[in-house]
């Protein structure tokens, strides 16, 4: 009997999915598999994974429907995906730096080396309260998000522990969860802190049998090792990031079985006893208390309690009993050093998607300016980080994005204004109204949700000449080609060709714009005062930029 092309291609998918991926290993007695990488470590520098620009037959199949988002085989036998190509060198930035010039390598010092991420929304994608049915938010990798957010986690830690160095800390910009689900929110922490992780929820399902083979499948995160502090974002605090607040109706549907009605979208989960978590709009999911969507102060209450260094994470137990998810912090013991974390989660949203974009309440503005006022004083240098960056910042803030720039802008000590939310890269500069002595650079990075799925490596060195270089090194996740988590960003670039959610469509104008933003050297000139205390205080001399990561051998 001949079989037809098409039956072919499905059994050949299943049965790559039903081996063991040979990206992974199983420890003897009843530990768990543990996900392995590529042999050799990588970064923007080594190689990228670009995505697959749509031949125009299959962009004509999308536009018809013929092609549909949720055929994932389908989608990659279009040829739409991922490729990957030679790594690019940093782009140098020198709008903050007139008349730079490179620090002699006696006065060279590296401040901070640290590890940044945003977005990993960690998805349920069988809890009954999400948009699985609408294909305009349907994500078709959304049910490996916590083996791709993994990845990055492990790749982050191989990096770290090749340098000379480990990462001072690390930063994660928000957006941690996508449904603001307490199950979410417990899989993103296990993963950063290094546990057991068990992905599935309701009934305990295996879609391919065997260990380790699947995206329900339980597996053991190492964590990151090195410190770390969180933002907030939308995500963790409203209804799928902007479709209203935390309800109770909406806590109790999603423990439940039936599909949550929404009267916007047609809502849907993915049947997780399937190979590909096919979508259901009718029908019932499998309960699960854990599953519960939270409000602001349980979350920061799980980000306070989460195990892993420093203690609380830059959160109080006043900020968490009063809800605050802003704070400042001095992540490197006696060092002038200042992270100030602000909270732009609009907690009152207006409107359908109101709740999506930043907003900023005066009295945190009032803090902000106090903590500026004394990190400046006290000559320090400060990095600032936050979820939204004030371009995204709703209409109805009580603080304008604009008035938070000239803010910033108006301190002597920011240089780094560190930022998600927009799943893109992008890097702006910004310089007090009155005078461009100084300034400082607005980073936003790329989520690790969608494509990308980029994370990065920041390091801060001083020239010792009044110069700061800013060293950001993008990284895509090291997972080898077999593994889930490759196929998850084989999915998320695929995507891109559909313009849904934050996609553009056209992919070839989405990556070329992209690209000027990935591996960047940024400049900038510090104020004497703050340049004079630097060089009072002792700091590594070696630059893991320059002596690390451009010397990693890549895959």
């Amino acid at each position: 009997m001949k079989l037809k092309k098409p039956f072919l291609i499905v059994i050949c998918f299943l049965i790559v999915f039903a081996m063991p991926a040979c990206g992974s290993s199983e420890s003897p007695g009843n530990e768990l598999p543990v996900y392995q990488l590529t042999e050799q470590a990588f970064t923007g520098l080594q190689a990228i994974w670009e995505p697959n620009v749509p031949s125009s037959a299959t962009q004509e199949s999308i536009d018809t429907g013929q092609l549909k988002i949720t055929e994932h085989a389908a989608l990659l036998e279009a040829g739409l995906g991922v490729s990957q190509s030679a790594g690019r060198d940093w782009i140098e930035n020198l709008e903050l730096a007139p008349g730079f010039s490179s620090g002699s390598p006696a006065n060279r010092r590296s401040l901070l080396y640290i590890w940044q991420a945003a977005d990993p929304q960690i998805i349920d994608e069988e809890s009954p309260i999400r948009f699985e049915a609408y294909a305009d938010l349907y994500r078709p990798h959304g049910h490996l998000t916590t083996q791709v957010f993994e990845s990055h986690v492990r790749s982050a830690r191989r990096i770290s522990e090749l340098s000379g160095r480990p990462f001072d800390f690390a930063l994660l910009a928000g957006d941690l969860t996508d449904g603001s689900q307490r199950n979410e929110l417990t899989w993103m922490l296990d993963v950063l802190n290094g546990a057991d992780i068990d992905p599935d929820s309701g009934r305990d399902d295996d879609p391919v049998l065997g260990p380790g083979n699947d995206y329900n499948d339980p597996f053991r995160s190492d964590g990151l090792g090195v410190p770390w502090y969180a933002a907030i974002g939308n995500h963790e605090t409203l209804y799928n990031g902007g479709f209203g607040t935390i309800t109770d109706e909406l806590r109790q549907a999603a423990v439940g079985k039936e599909i949550f009605e929404y009267d916007l979208f047609p809502n849907g989960f993915c049947d997780g006893s399937t190979p590909d978590a096919e979508v259901v709009t009718q029908g019932k999911t499998a309960a699960d208390e854990n599953r519960v969507p939270q409000r602001r102060q349980e979350v920061l209450s799980m980000l306070f309690e989460a195990a892993g260094q420093p203690a609380g994470h830059g959160l109080s137990s006043s900020d968490v009993s009063a809800g605050r998810g802003y704070y400042s912090a001095q992540p490197i013991e006696g060092k002038p050093i200042r992270l100030i974390t602000l909270d732009t989660v609009n907690s009152n949203p207006q409107g359908i998607g109101e709740g999506a974009r930043g907003s900023l309440k005066a009295e945190q503005l009032q803090w902000l300016q106090t903590e500026l006022a004394s990190a400046d004083a006290a000559n320090e240098l400060i990095v600032v980080m936050s979820h939204h960056i004030p371009a995204d910042f709703a209409p109805a803030s009580p603080v304008s994005g604009d008035e938070l720039v000239e803010v910033l802008a108006g301190s002597q000590g920011v240089i780094l204004h560190v930022a998600g939310h927009g799943h893109e890269n992008e890097a702006s500069p910004f310089t007090p109204l009155a005078n461009g002595e100084h300034g400082y650079w607005e980073l936003m990075l790329a989520s690790t949700v969608d494509f990308p799925m980029h994370s990065r490596i920041l390091e801060i060195v001083d020239e010792g000449n009044g110069f700061i270089s800013v060293y950001a090194t993008n990284i895509d996740h090291n997972a080898p080609e077999d593994s889930l988590a490759h196929h998850g960003r084989q999915l998320a670039g695929a995507k891109l060709a559909f313009g849904t959610v934050t996609s553009q469509g056209d992919v070839a104008a989405f990556w070329e714009d992209d690209l000027q933003f990935q591996n960047m050297l940024l400049r900038i000139a510090i104020p004497q005062a703050l340049q004079t205390n630097l060089a009072s205080y002792s700091w590594p001399t070696r630059i893991e930029s320059e002596e690390t990561l451009q010397n990693l051998s890549g895959p």
